[in-house]
């Protein structure tokens, strides 16, 4: 997926070229943390990363921002409301905007402890108005429902998608190699698409195909796609389309998973063409790798295409037209409620997409026909890549993203929320001994009085102990020796919770309280009501 390409594209650029020493992944466990260090060393050798593991959240303090490569959510702004809100930035990058889950999850950070210290960086001018009209959605209802009349949104920067541009210009070494492999003759005008071969999901080919069919009338066409199908039926499908639609041009389908089929691909090119109808598509990286390999490109005007390429300059921009506001609710109503998948949803919406075929004939014909203007087209492309695209450029522009935020959150009004005030900050994941006080017949005070159990000597303590049903465990932070010590001390003479807590000023009182039951709980201690 696209999105798995950029988030290795984003790490290992941002190895290479951020401006600190130390870089820091925020990771499940320790295993996953020396796997990031190894990933980073990889490119950058001189650098000191370093990670932070969940548990010990509370260290992104010092690290003053989290970037995920996915929008920011809500789970994330209530978690780092537990250390307070100015703790640290959130910072995510949009990607697909029409799944249920994306939607849901930008409209849920309206009525989350969202900054304005916090963004959600947007790839394209088209994703940042998809995102802003959701939140405008969700205002309107919230209001409307509940009389809200203030709300809080993230920073939405647009940051395009990043891409090597180094690797990419080399492509263009092997050309007369990767030809020769590919029996492509001088005189052939080579086409390329690369990428997910989706015709439900990524580009309907069929104005590509009816197009190039109308080229191969006047020159020798050769049509690369290069790419994977999910299953063999879409790949049955393309083949009868390609029969059926372009005849007359010659085609190659080749395995875009594999880094040197994908390098022969770039070389043998004459052209790139990504004709993208579909709504899941928010930015698309390929048309920037085609301009940073040189090639002129024909793509749609559509999404993040039209701020990447410019019309006439860089290749051509195809004219869509999509069907008006109001001719989808019931495409969407059958989302909503699982009559259709997903999948079928952004199918159907594509359908009523139209692509532009005579302006795309055009085109070919245009680049088919003037070798002068393909090289104009490339030597353009390649130089706004190299400019605009190349990940040096975007990692430099995140980090003065992430400067600005740091400045927003060190000027934001004073805080009165401190981690000790905010601990029970998250209305959907409260204490669960507040929650469910109504289950026990009491709950524990300071006057109740705790008494070692007649009988029982510290073997028995730590036999008990050790039993798996004890799940002494699961308990992160007790342990056998703390829970002895602590029977112990409550002695055969008996200590009220109060007693028992400031006889340990440096212990969390929480812990002692819970760990006190447990031992009640084993038959360790005895309880007495209070007087």
């Amino acid at each position: 997926m696209g999105r798995h390409f950029a988030g290795y594209g984003f790490l290992s650029a941002f190895a290479r070229y951020s401006s600190g020493e130390t870089i820091t992944g925020y990771v499940r466990n320790a295993k996953t943390g020396e796997d990031f260090c190894s990933f980073i060393k990889q490119f950058r050798p001189d650098s000191i990363p370093n990670y932070v593991v969940t548990a010990k959240v509370s260290a992104l303090r010092q690290v003053g921002c989290l970037f995920t490569p996915s929008p920011i959510n809500a789970a994330q702004a209530w978690q780092r409301g537990t250390h307070g809100s100015r703790a640290w930035s959130l910072c995510g990058v949009n990607h697909t905007l029409s799944s249920a889950r994306a939607m849901d999850g930008l409209t849920e950070l309206l009525t989350a402890p969202i900054q304005p210290w916090d963004a959600v960086i947007c790839t394209s001018m088209a994703s940042r108005e998809v995102i802003e009209k959701l939140f405008a959605r969700q205002e309107e209802y919230l209001a409307k429902r509940l009389g809200a009349s203030r709300f809080v949104r993230p920073q939405l920067p647009v940051i395009p998608l990043g891409v090597d541009y180094v690797s990419q210009a080399g492509h263009s070494r092997h050309r007369t190699e990767a030809r020769a492999v590919l029996r492509i003759e001088a005189n052939d005008f080579v086409i390329l698409f690369l990428g997910r071969l989706s015709f439900h999901a990524k580009a309907n080919p069929a104005p590509m195909y009816i197009a190039l069919e109308r080229l191969a009338s006047r020159h020798r066409v050769v049509l690369i796609e290069c790419g994977w199908t999910a299953n063999n039926q879409i790949a049955q499908a393309l083949a009868e389309a390609r029969a059926k639609l372009c005849p007359s041009v010659r085609s190659l389908v080749l395995d875009g998973r594999e880094p040197d089929v994908r390098t022969r691909a770039w070389a043998a090119a004459d052209i790139f063409c990504s004709l993208s109808d579909n709504i899941q598509e928010t930015f698309g990286l390929t048309p920037i790798e085609a301009m940073a390999a040189g090639l002129p490109v024909v793509v749609t005007d559509w999404d993040g295409y039209k701020d990447t390429v410019r019309n006439g300059i860089d290749g051509f921009s195809i004219p869509t037209l999509a069907a008006p506001s109001g001719a989808g609710q019931r495409l969407a109503s059958r989302h909503a409620l699982e009559v259709d998948s997903y999948d079928s949803y952004i199918a159907q919406a594509s359908t009523a997409v139209s692509v532009d075929i005579d302006a795309t004939a055009a085109a070919f014909k245009q680049l088919a026909s003037d070798r002068d203007l393909r090289r104009r087209m490339g030597e353009s492309g390649a130089a706004r890549a190299r400019e605009v695209f190349d990940w040096k450029v975007i990692i430099k522009a995140y980090e003065e993203l992430w400067r600005e935020l740091a400045e927003l959150r060190r000027a934001g009004e004073p805080s009165s929320d401190s981690p000790q005030r905010t601990s029970g900050c998250w209305p959907a994941r409260p204490d669960p001994f507040e929650l469910f006080a109504s289950f026990p017949s009491a709950s524990l005070s300071a006057r109740h009085v705790f008494i070692q159990s007649p009988g029982i000597d510290e073997a028995e303590v730590v036999a008990r102990l050790a039993l798996k049903i004890a799940m002494v465990n699961v308990l992160p932070d007790v342990s056998p020796a703390l829970l002895l010590d602590l029977w112990k001390q409550v002695g055969n003479q008996g200590a009220s919770t109060r007693d028992i807590l400031q006889q340990r000023p440096d212990s969390v009182a929480a812990l002692i309280i819970r760990s006190l039951l447990l031992l009640a709980k084993l038959g360790l201690l005895r309880i007495a009501d209070p007087a």
